[in-house]
């Protein structure tokens, strides 16, 4: 087990941050982590955006968003992973935190991604398409190029675990999770969390609505009303606004048929993030662990030795 980070005279500031990327389990890494007594997550929210979107607040409006309490402080955000500047404000505020990466593999993400945009009122459209209204469809999914950046802020506190662990074993992952942050092994405390899907591919009943409402939730966390936000997100109004659509069963298989688009950047950046973690991942060439499958040919198109199509399986069981 890792020894949590001496948080010194940080006071509640937290001491580990999960920084995602987006889609890779991180909502249920959140929710688990809140079934526990030991552990301080942001009181009002899942994720406080300090880094990246409300860094002028300052550091004590960061250390006010969690409890006063005994207990090892997290924050679970996703949204960070793949920027600069989040990296760096993290860095001049939390010079000493774990950092957690939660790996998936990047095609399969990517996938999920968009899937993520199209619950939030975006239109039917190609992959390819998406990704460049949306960059951090593949921005997101740089594991190489964004582990690398973390590791040189943070040399030597950046801890990796499996997005395929969750889908697979729970309990494992449960464990390796818990000996990342320096606490107790515990069992997630009921089957239902154990199964639960979270986050899981939707399309609304209207995507202007799902719009409007996005609009307005990024608006009052701006302004500093997480709690609002928070306690509608508990109501049944999430889902009558991000869900109810059509089923996506058809589109999801179209989109995995067309993935291959993004083939290129993602799979030589997933090739060189696996030589550098070979030994904490030893995922094999080929076949994923997390139920998704790459053809072969994939990984030889990355290098420019043959222009094959992709066998691409997945779904989206645990997501976040």
């Amino acid at each position: 087990m890792k020894r949590p980070v001496d948080r010194g005279d940080l006071s509640m500031l937290p001491s580990v941050i999960f920084v995602g990327p987006t889609k890779c389990g991180t909502t249920w890494v959140d929710s688990y982590l809140r079934t526990r007594s030991d552990v301080v997550l942001p009181t009002d929210t899942k994720e406080t955006f300090f880094f990246d979107k409300v860094f002028e607040r300052g550091k004590g409006w960061y250390e006010k968003q969690f409890a006063d309490r005994p207990g090892i402080a997290v924050e679970v955000a996703p949204s960070l992973f793949h920027k600069p500047q989040a990296r760096s404000n993290l860095a001049q505020t939390l010079p000493q935190a774990r950092i957690v990466v939660i790996y998936r593999d990047p095609l399969d993400r990517a996938v999920s991604h968009y899937f993520h945009y199209r619950k939030e009122g975006a239109r039917a459209m190609p992959i390819r398409e998406m990704a460049e209204i949306h960059p951090d469809i593949v921005d997101a999914g740089m594991f190489h190029k964004n582990a690398m950046a973390w590791e040189e802020l943070f040399p030597g506190q950046v801890s990796y675990l499996r997005y395929s662990d969750l889908r697979q074993d729970v309990r494992g992952f449960c464990t390796r999770l818990c000996a990342t942050i320096g606490i107790p092994d515990t069992v997630p405390p009921d089957q239902a969390l154990s199964d639960r899907k979270v986050n899981a591919a939707s399309v609304p009943r209207s995507a202007g609505l799902a719009r409007i409402t996005r609009r307005g939730a990024e608006f009052a966390r701006r302004v500093g009303a997480h709690g609002l936000v928070n306690r509608l997100r508990s109501t049944s109004l999430k889902g009558a606004v991000f869900s109810g659509g059509e089923d996506v069963e058809a589109e999801r298989e179209g989109i995995r048929a067309e993935v291959g688009a993004l083939s290129e950047a993602l799979c030589r950046d997933r090739i060189a993030f696996e030589k550098m973690l070979d030994e904490h991942l030893s995922l094999p060439r080929g076949r994923q662990n997390d139920g998704s499958q790459i053809d072969a040919d994939v990984i030889a198109d990355s290098r420019g030795e043959n222009p094959k199509t992709i066998c691409f399986k997945c779904d989206d069981n645990v997501s976040g």
